[in-house]
C-alpha cells in the first residue's frame, strides 16, 4: 500500500488530478474520475464511497491522514479527498489490483 502513496507525488506532476469534496464528486457525476483517493480521517468517506459506487468509480481508502496525504502529493494543505483523471503513465489501477 506503500508504493500506491508513494505513485500519488508523480501522478499529481504528470497526470491531472482534482482535490476537494465537491470537486471529487463533479468528476465522479461526469465519468471523468478514474480513481478516488480518500484520506483516512476524511469526515466524507461514506459520502464520497457511496456516490462514487453509484457511477462505478472505484475508491482507495489511503492509511495517511488528511495532512500525509497533503504532503504526500507536494501540496502545502491537508488533501482529505482527491480524484485521478489520468494518472501520467503510472497504472495506478493495476498497481491497486495487484495488492
Amino acid at each position: 500500500m506503500v508504493e500506491v502513496e508513494k505513485s500519488f507525488k508523480n501522478i499529481v506532476k504528470k497526470g491531472t488530478v482534482i482535490f476537494g469534496k465537491r470537486q471529487t464528486e463533479i468528476s465522479i457525476t461526469e465519468k471523468k474520475a478514474k480513481l478516488v483517493v480518500v484520506a483516512k480521517n476524511c469526515p466524507f468517506t461514506e459520502e464520497i464511497q457511496q456516490h462514487a459506487q453509484k457511477h462505478d468509480v472505484p475508491v482507495y481508502i489511503s492509511t495517511a491522514s488528511n495532512v500525509e496525504l497533503g504532503y504526500i502529493c507536494g501540496k502545502a494543505f491537508p488533501v482529505a479527498s482527491f480524484s485521478i483523471i489520468n494518472d501520467g503513465g503510472n497504472n495506478i489501477l493495476s498497481q491497486l489490483k495487484q495488492r
